[in-house]
């Protein structure tokens, strides 16, 4: 099965706003390349991919949907690709901040609707490394993954493989006991609840909170990725407090209290300021080593 649209692009730089998506390296389930955009996932009528393609000064985007869930991606693919995001109204009166969006205007928030990829793709990255999350997360999706017909990328497993493992299973791909019971937890909680993401992020988000293993962090990013949520601000995290603080009153350090105050001002965007720190990679000077890197597999 597939389908075929085309979608307004008005302005929306698809390489830096679906740049978010590809953030684990040599993802099996994503894709970007200049002009170019793919992802395979899970859906409620079964595996699908989607393909976008462009050319820079195009008013337009070519969409292509593949796989059982063809139909279900391409009615959600302005979403995805974050077109249907609204930044109307975000015009920050800071000097450095008003910079950064003139450079940056293009970058929207997706929206992706695929609640089980994300939060598991969100597990595997709790309080470990980028590069670390990376192999970890290739190594599950290329042994337990579905293959999506039409696209040589690969979905992440069915919630109902990883619902029947034990978490001693998910060492091989270097998973602890944690994250492995959070991961089984969740896939258990989730296998049926496609349903969700099409109700109101304040009605969903204390739904899943009471799922073991999601916590403020893997909440905020639920919400700004899966959801689109401009104003979120993720909680809970080791490197985002400062980047805003740096940003925002070049100040080093920051926790979660400095972040939500200096952010005040910015509602109903503040995740949108979160955005184009990250689009034009701004970071406090380093003053510590980076951790080092861990593999279970070697234990």
């Amino acid at each position: 099965m597939a389908e075929a649209l085309r979608l307004p692009i008005d302005g929306v730089d698809l390489s830096t706003t679906l740049r978010t998506l590809t953030f684990l390296r040599r993802d099996p389930c994503v894709r970007l390349a200049p002009g170019r955009f793919e992802r395979a996932t899970i859906t409620p009528q079964g595996v699908g991919a989607l393909t976008a393609t462009w050319t820079p000064g195009d008013a337009q985007v070519e969409v292509t949907t593949t796989g059982d869930g063809a139909p279900w991606l391409a009615d959600r693919a302005a979403g995805l690709l974050g077109v249907a995001d609204d930044a109307s109204g975000f015009e920050p009166g800071d000097g450095r901040l008003r910079e950064l969006w003139r450079r940056h205007r293009g970058d929207r928030i997706v929206r992706t609707s695929t609640l089980w990829h994300d939060a598991a793709w969100f597990i595997v990255q709790q309080r470990i490394t980028t590069a670390d999350a990376a192999d970890q997360w290739r190594r599950l999706v290329e042994e337990l993954g579905v293959p999506v017909e039409g696209s040589d990328l690969v979905a992440p497993p069915e919630p109902s493989t990883v619902g029947r493992l034990r978490y001693t299973d998910l060492h091989r791909f270097g998973i602890e006991r944690r994250r492995a019971e959070h991961l089984i937890g969740a896939a258990r909680a989730l296998a049926r609840r496609h349903d969700l993401v099409d109700e109101p992020w304040e009605q969903v988000g204390p739904k899943l909170a009471t799922i073991r293993g999601v916590g403020p962090w893997t909440l905020g990013c639920l919400a700004t990725q899966t959801w689109g949520e401009a104003d979120e601000v993720i909680l809970g995290d080791d490197g985002i407090p400062s980047i805003i603080s740096w940003l925002l009153a070049r100040e080093r350090r920051g926790d979660d209290e400095r972040m939500v105050e200096l952010l005040e001002p910015y509602r109903p965007h503040r995740y949108r300021v979160l955005r184009l720190a990250m689009a034009a990679g701004v970071r406090p000077p380093r003053r510590s080593p980076r951790g080092h890197r861990t593999d279970i597999r070697r234990r």
